[in-house]
């Protein structure tokens, strides 16, 4: 995360009656180093763990899944290894098979492995997946996701309808929690090409974009009093 980016988070944390949240596929411990700002709602591996002023999270069905994920990771290991640029990483709750880097050439293959080697847990329906940017999401067969993760969240936080959401995405994976945001009357900001077809009703183009819409939230929150005190 840029430091500037960093900083506007921080100074967000630091006013009065907002509150900050990440959520994301990531595994929480791997999310809360990228980030590195104490205080703020952390929601991991699609919400299947979270912790924040609510204390810690950790979805039951998702840690009883963790010996058939490990199971899952050496198979699809196996069935990925040979082919360059593609590697799994296993994030205990969730698995994710990451193909950026692999020629379009070779992803036919890779795509025929990977399907292979998916299909009798997904016929037996002990996991799922969803498709991200350049990766294949694996996750327990589980009606949890990052949109009802932050519904979770808001509740425990006492939230109710005055409460303003906004919520910015950039992945297929965001459109739940934009869907949960729009039904709660909230903003919903899509980060990339306005082309993308997307649950968000707001586009910025790119992260510089959110430094700056960030940089103007941060001003716009500021209390009157400090604002009447500076003019």
């Amino acid at each position: 995360m840029p430091d500037r980016a960093r900083a506007l988070l921080k100074q967000l944390r630091n006013t009065p009656r907002v509150s900050v949240g990440i959520v994301s596929g990531r595994r929480l411990q791997d999310l809360k180093r990228c980030v590195c700002v104490r205080g703020l709602s952390y929601i991991g591996n699609h919400g299947l763990e979270a912790e924040g002023p609510y204390g810690r999270y950790l979805h039951p069905l998702a840690r009883r899944s963790r010996p058939l994920l490990k199971q899952l990771a050496r198979k699809l290991r196996r069935a990925v290894e040979l082919i360059p640029g593609a590697w799994v990483e296993d994030k205990e709750l969730t698995l994710s098979v990451h193909y950026r880097r692999v020629s379009i050439t070779h992803r036919p293959v890779l795509r025929r492995n990977f399907r292979n080697a998916m299909q009798p847990y997904e016929d037996k329906r002990h996991v799922r997946v969803c498709r991200g940017k350049a990766i294949w999401e694996i996750r327990p067969d589980i009606r949890w996701h990052k949109g009802l993760a932050i519904r979770w969240a808001l509740r425990r936080m006492h939230a109710n309808r005055s409460t303003l959401v906004i919520c910015l995405g950039d992945d297929r994976t965001d459109e739940d929690a934009f869907h949960v945001v729009n039904h709660h009357g909230g903003l919903s900001i899509f980060v990339g090409r306005r082309s993308t077809r997307t649950a968000a009703r707001y586009w910025l183009k790119n992260p510089r974009e959110v430094q700056k819409w960030l940089a103007d939230l941060c001003h716009a929150c500021q209390p009157l009093n400090a604002t009447e005190g500076g003019a």
